[in-house]
């Protein structure tokens, strides 16, 4: 195990969302409010993110990670009367994003609990446009069960596409949308270049590289005895 102060990198260890951060909205809650004519949907995620999927109307910054966040606040000072609806993948950029937000003079903050996942688990999904960018072996979930559609295009030839891959150039690494037919042509590569590239990774339709463990095992030097039983009193 590694201690890390947080979970995602802010540059606002000051904040402490245990004292004072947006007000919580389940799915249902945030699907009400979201269409009203004094409200803003505010999407806190990176470029590579929000490019694949957002909700409908959304406001997103150009921001390629969330330490950058504070700095882009400065361009929604003009929102500070509105009502402002933060989300992101799992609710927890919004913790810290919220709290940032009503630091800054915004007044009437709110952030979607349990972020995208939730609201298409519990909501339907209705009106998150494209597919959610998560942070696993899947890359890129479905959300919206109600009236889905494609956000993104192919990074290489522009068509509609909502598969999102990491560069098999390890020294690129960018997060893109690329369709099948592009992937395989460039071998999961985002360009010519990237192709060539002697550390290019092997590809195998996925786009996703498992990231290389340290070797740690932490059982070794440990004999489990299947047989023995252990009682209540731990004996």
């Amino acid at each position: 195990m590694r201690y890390k102060p947080e979970i995602v990198h802010s540059s606002l260890r000051h904040l402490d969302p245990n004292v004072k951060t947006g007000k919580h909205l389940e799915p249902e809650e945030f699907k009400q409010l979201k269409d009203q004519e004094d409200v803003v949907i505010l999407d806190v995620r990176s470029n590579y993110e929000h490019e694949l999927g957002r909700f409908k109307n959304a406001i997103t910054l150009d921001i390629d990670n969330f330490r950058d966040f504070p700095e882009k606040v400065k361009e929604l000072a003009h929102l500070k009367n509105k009502k402002v609806l933060t989300y992101c993948t799992g609710g927890i950029k919004c913790e810290k994003a919220s709290a940032y937000l009503l630091e800054q003079g915004f007044e009437d903050v709110y952030q979607l609990h349990g972020g995208i996942i939730k609201y298409g688990m519990e909501a339907g999904g209705e009106d998150f446009e494209g597919k959610c960018y998560v942070f696993d072996n899947r890359i890129a979930v479905e959300v919206n069960t109600v009236n889905p559609t494609i956000v993104s295009s192919c990074h290489v030839c522009g068509t509609a596409s909502d598969r999102m891959v990491n560069c098999a150039n390890p020294t690129c690494n960018e997060h893109l949308a690329i369709c099948e037919s592009c992937g395989w042509e460039l071998e999961g590569a985002c360009s010519t270049t990237c192709k060539e590239n002697p550390d290019k990774r092997p590809y195998d339709g996925t786009g996703y590289y498992q990231k290389h463990s340290n070797g740690y095992n932490p059982y070794k030097g440990i004999y489990r005895n299947p047989s023995k039983q252990t009682t209540s009193h731990g004996e």
